[in-house]
């Protein structure tokens, strides 16, 4: 039997050091950082601390730390409704630091009594499956889940497409717990060596694969030409500074900007546009000047023989009817062929919720889907695009603040990898508009703030690819939480023999 492992006093007072780096370096992998190093690193300075530091006043200083890097870190992104209040921001922010903290006190409670390396699978089994219940409960989709940092590593975002985003966040939380487990054996004996080689040969494994997968994709057959307008920034100015009061001038600005982007749809068609897609309520209205805009929309797409997919907003005053936002997708024959309503995160600004189902338009240039802005930080929910089989995914896109700009591209970029499809992002003034490829290479990418003319035009490949998670769906991600039941029922088990 392996013998209990203890430290000395004098070893232990380092302890007190690590909280501060784990938090430091919490702060810097989530959030408007995403340092990707620090999210490997954070683990094995806060799982140190907290397996020395035990009771209530560790407890409470762990939290206290998980709650202050989150708070830094997501203060400038979390700045919309109603977080922008400040008594909201600081709740959504401890709830981020409890879950955190869970996968941290299981380690504590469970780890030690696993005797060998299975202990060190009770830190990144709890890690994956509370970022799995987060991202089915959260109002903010699955911002702050602990993989979408690895975004710039091409070939370990690879993953997703077998497990999902689950995969790197599994791997990701367990080097923290296997570097504990070696730290307590001081780093050496056969043991240590053979759980640091099978850790390595697996992520070795995964490495190997995503490279593989990247070097060996063929080019798709057949693409379509899309371009993704918006406005300058001047011209939405001019109409916020409108008063709402007068309601014919604001009525008169709206079909302004409508007719705008109308004109710059018949000039991408003409320059070759197959497909035009503008960003998240690029128009809209009241409900019957919404409908007047939809009919001229119609008759565009039908004169330019194209399918055009317009952000459209409908309000309905003087009624309890919530305002309403849309993608649809009209054909070349003036149809109406998708008609989706935004889910991700409307409950919080009172809009109608979408029904978070997918609807799909069969064309000549594959199968479309669409949906709009935070609908695509909901990775369970977009899965039904890999499942039926979707070849092109495409997002309107209004993104809320500059801070979510490269947060909010790493996570979209996800789901074109965990589904197979190619995806095309049209921002409206904040953000970046982009298009990939199914294995989420870019295609072509447009900062908002960087230039005059707010365009983004791509080749698109037309077929998508299929992959093992569009298959499985998020089994990685609850064989998790059945691991991490099995692994609390086995610890509690052998706690209770040793003891008698």
């Amino acid at each position: 039997m392996e013998r209990e492992r203890t430290e000395p006093p004098s070893s232990r007072g380092g302890a007190w050091l690590c909280l501060p780096v784990g938090a430091l370096l919490l702060l810097l992998s989530t959030g408007r950082f995403s340092v990707p190093l620090a999210a490997w690193l954070a683990p094995v300075f806060l799982i140190r601390f907290f397996r020395r530091r035990r009771g209530l006043v560790g407890s409470l200083l762990i939290l206290l730390g998980l709650w202050v890097a989150y708070a830094i870190s997501w203060r400038a992104i979390l700045s919309f409704a109603p977080f922008d209040q400040l008594p909201f921001f600081l709740i959504l922010a401890l709830l981020m630091a409890v879950n955190g903290y869970l996968p941290l006190l299981a380690d504590r409670l469970l780890a030690r009594r696993l005797k060998g390396l299975p202990g060190s699978l009770v830190f990144p089994l709890a890690m994956t499956a509370t970022w799995l219940l987060y991202n089915l409960a959260s109002p903010i989709g699955g911002f702050g889940t602990l993989g979408y940092e690895q975004y710039p590593n091409q070939a370990f975002t690879q993953l997703a497409s077998l497990t999902g985003l689950w995969g790197l966040t599994f791997l990701v939380s367990w080097f923290g717990a296997l570097a504990n487990w070696a730290w307590e054996r001081s780093f050496r004996g056969p043991e240590v060596r053979g759980g640091a080689l099978l850790y390595g040969a697996i992520l070795g494994a995964v490495l190997l694969y995503g490279g593989l997968r990247l070097a060996l994709a063929e080019p798709l057959p057949g693409t379509v030409r899309i371009h993704g307008v918006s406005q300058p920034e001047e011209v939405y100015n001019r109409l916020r500074a409108l008063s709402s009061g007068d309601r014919e001038a604001l009525r008169a600005g709206r079909q302004r900007l409508a007719e705008a982007f109308l004109e710059a749809t018949v000039r991408e068609a003409r320059r070759g546009a197959q497909i035009v897609l503008w960003p998240e309520m690029a128009v809209g209205g009241e409900e019957q000047d919404a409908q007047g805009i939809l009919a001229r929309a119609k008759q565009v797409a039908a004169q330019e023989g194209i399918y055009l997919a317009l952000g459209l907003m409908v309000e309905f005053p003087g009624t309890d009817r919530p305002t309403e936002n849309r993608l649809l997708v009209v054909d070349p024959a003036g149809e109406v062929v998708i008609d989706h309503v935004k889910y991700g995160g409307v409950l919080l600004d009172g809009k109608l919720p979408g029904d978070r189902v997918l609807r799909l338009a069969e064309t000549p240039y594959g199968t479309l889907s669409g949906i709009v802005c935070y609908d695509g930080d909901y990775p369970l929910v977009v899965s039904q695009a890999g499942r039926r089989g979707v070849d092109i995914l495409l997002i309107a896109h209004g993104e809320p603040n500059r801070a979510v700009a490269r947060l909010h591209v790493a996570q979209h970029v996800f789901r074109a990898i965990e589904n197979g499809v190619s995806l095309f992002r049209q921002d409206a003034t904040k953000g970046v508009s982009f298009a990939t490829d199914p294995y989420g290479r870019m295609l072509a990418s447009v900062d908002s703030l960087a230039t005059s003319e707010r365009l983004t035009v791509a080749q698109v490949p037309t077929h998508g690819v299929r992959t093992v998670y569009a298959a499985i769906g998020d089994l990685f991600g609850w064989a998790s939480v059945a691991g991490f039941v099995g692994l609390a029922i086995w610890a509690v088990v052998a706690g209770r023999r040793r003891g008698a």
